[in-house]
């Protein structure tokens, strides 16, 4: 099977970069396609098929990434007239299965990724439209799940999705960086702050979903009493940290949301 994929900004650029990472394609099984010549010289780097035509890239390949921005994806399937021997496996945020069937006959599979697709550790969700058969969700479960972490949602949720996975990266970024200044304002190198930082975000995570335990009890396991976490657990409450990131998740979700109509 070939794979072409159509728009190489940060999401096609890193959504090449984990399929190549996680061993899915090799990368003369992989075409991409951009009008911006200078991104498809740099991806082409990675050993990549490239081409700046959309409709050559989709008589080459077999599925079709469609990685555009939401108010050019009307444009880009008028002009690539996609037939239903052809499946569309579309990355654009709040774009819904409906709307895509209303603009191609291709079988049709709608994914929210996120940038970490990149390092193959990325969360997503994906929801199927009518027309598409039971292989190509198996085939598409299976890459998703080698680049990450999966899971299938009704299409209601799309937007919730995008608010809290799509969007998460961002907000994880900022607790690490404001964890890095911290360090750094308690006299650690900034190099070794972020690593620190880092490390510490993604060894919670990692504990997380390994444990099998809740958060609260997790939380409560490095809480000693009269300890040192639990001070800074106070401040974290006091500032209502855990307000400010459900509201963002809410706006992005909401911003989805207005993305679709």
């Amino acid at each position: 099977m070939k794979v072409s994929i159509i728009g190489c900004g940060n999401l096609g650029g890193s959504f090449t970069e984990g399929l190549l990472k996680a061993g899915v394609f090799k990368p003369n099984e992989i075409i991409v396609s951009d009008i911006d010549e200078k991104k498809i010289e740099d991806i082409g780097e990675l050993g990549v098929q490239t081409t700046t035509d959309n409709r050559e890239a989709v008589e080459k390949s077999d599925a079709i990434f469609l990685a555009v921005k939401p108010d050019t994806v009307v444009n880009v399937l008028d002009e690539l007239k996609l037939s239903e021997e052809k499946l569309l496996i579309s990355l654009a945020a709040g774009v819904s299965t409906d709307f895509l069937q209303e603009h191609a006959n291709a079988r049709i599979i709608r994914v929210m990724p996120n940038i970490c697709a990149g390092t193959a550790e990325m969360a997503s969700a994906y929801t199927t439209a009518e027309n598409n058969t039971e292989e190509d969700e198996e085939f598409v479960e299976n890459l998703l799940n080698q680049m990450g972490h999966t899971i299938k949602v009704n299409e209601d949720l799309m937007d919730a999705v995008t608010g809290l996975s799509g969007s998460g990266p961002a907000y994880v970024l900022l607790v690490i960086d404001a964890l890095k200044e911290a360090g750094e304002d308690l006299g650690i190198s900034e190099d070794k702050a972020l690593e620190l930082a880092a490390q510490t975000v993604k060894g919670a995570g990692g504990w997380i979903l390994s444990s099998g335990e809740s958060i609260e009890k997790l939380i409560d396991r490095v809480c000693s009493p009269k300890g040192t976490t639990i001070e800074g657990i106070k401040v974290l409450e006091t500032e209502k940290l855990k307000e400010s990131l459900k509201k963002a998740v809410r706006s992005a979700a909401e911003r989805s949301k207005e993305l679709s109509k």
